[in-house]
């Protein structure tokens, strides 16, 4: 299996979120909150999008182009689905709970819809920042353990040998000693 490029994810997001190809931005704006938590969510699905092997390794039959195209067109349907059915989800949730909350608190209509924006706004960009948090810190753990591991091995290896080797042969200063003594005995014999 094999991962999908790198290219073809960033070319993903940019059509997706930049320029706003999309069913999400375009029809199923869920709630008015700002984009900016939507945005950290589309970042925390390209990581994911990036590390997880979806197409079985490409044969000779297959161009790069379409290659790219068939990778663009799955990321674009992946962060279509998880915004308009995971992010719409989260976003109508705290959209929700925000107005019964100012709905029992403020009674101007101004005040009531810009403190709805504000809240709602910073609420979905923690939540957003959150997700890419763990996404980003999810999908590097297992090469950091990986990597952690293959250094332990290499350090317990190479002390293994080190020590081995001292047994057998003694420490560089004890051959070094060693050798200055027999030389010494060998000059005092011949003379």
């Amino acid at each position: 299996m094999e991962r999908l490029s790198l290219s073809a994810v960033t070319m993903a997001i940019l059509l997706h979120s930049v320029m706003g190809i999309s069913y999400y931005f375009l029809l199923a704006r869920c709630s008015p909150a700002p984009l900016l938590g939507s945005w950290l969510f589309v970042a925390s699905i390209g990581a994911v999008l990036q590390v997880v092997h979806i197409f079985p390794r490409w044969g000779c039959n297959c161009s790069s182009l379409c290659r790219l195209t068939l990778e663009m067109g799955v990321c674009l349907l992946t962060l279509d689905l998880m915004l308009t059915k995971l992010w719409c989800r989260i976003e109508s949730l705290c959209h929700c709970a925000i107005v019964g909350i100012l709905q029992q608190l403020v009674t101007e209509e101004c005040t009531f819809a810009n403190c709805e924006y504000w809240l709602l706004g910073i609420t979905t960009s923690i939540i957003g920042a959150c997700l890419l948090w763990f996404t980003v810190w999810a999908t590097a753990l297992p090469s950091r353990l990986r990597l952690d591991f293959t250094n332990w091995q290499t350090s317990v290896s190479l002390s293994v040998k080190r020590n081995i080797y001292n047994m057998a042969f003694g420490t560089p200063n004890m051959q070094h000693n060693s050798a200055l003594r027999c030389q010494g005995s060998m000059q005092s014999f011949a003379s």
